[in-house]
C-alpha cells in the first residue's frame, strides 16, 4: 500500500487503509528509520486527528513535528504489522519517489 509524506508535513492515507482508524485518530511515533502509525481504540484517548481529504475517504494527518530533520517527501510503501498493530512506514528509502 502506498502512503505519501508531503512537503508540508502531512501523511496521506488511502481510504482503503483508513478504515483501520475507526475513531478518526491515531498515535504516531518514530522508531529507528520508520514511522509507526497505530489506531486509537476509543474516542477519549486523544491522538492525532485524521482529516478527510476528499469524498472518496482518503485521510491525512499532520506528522511533521514528529519527523527528524531531513526526511524527504514522497510516496512510501507502508506495511501493516499485526505484532505492533500499526502501519510501518519507512522514513528513508531508495525507492522514495515524488508523486507523478
Amino acid at each position: 500500500m502506498k502512503f505519501e509524506l508531503t512537503s508540508t508535513g502531512y501523511l496521506h492515507i488511502p481510504a482503503e487503509e483508513a478504515v483501520r482508524f475507526p475513531t478518526g485518530t491515531a498515535i504516531a511515533l518514530v522508531r529507528g528509520d520508520e514511522l509507526l502509525v497505530m489506531p486509537v481504540s476509543h474516542f477519549g484517548a486523544g491522538g492525532l486527528l485524521l482529516k478527510f481529504r476528499n469524498s472518496r475517504g482518503d485521510r491525512s494527518m499532520f506528522v511533521q513535528e514528529l519527523l527528524p530533520e531531513g526526511v524527504p517527501p514522497g510516496i512510501r510503501d507502508a506495511v501493516w504489522d499485526d505484532q505492533y498493530g500499526a502501519f510501518r512506514i519507512p522514513l528513508y528509502c531508495s525507492s522514495t519517489m515524488t508523486k507523478k
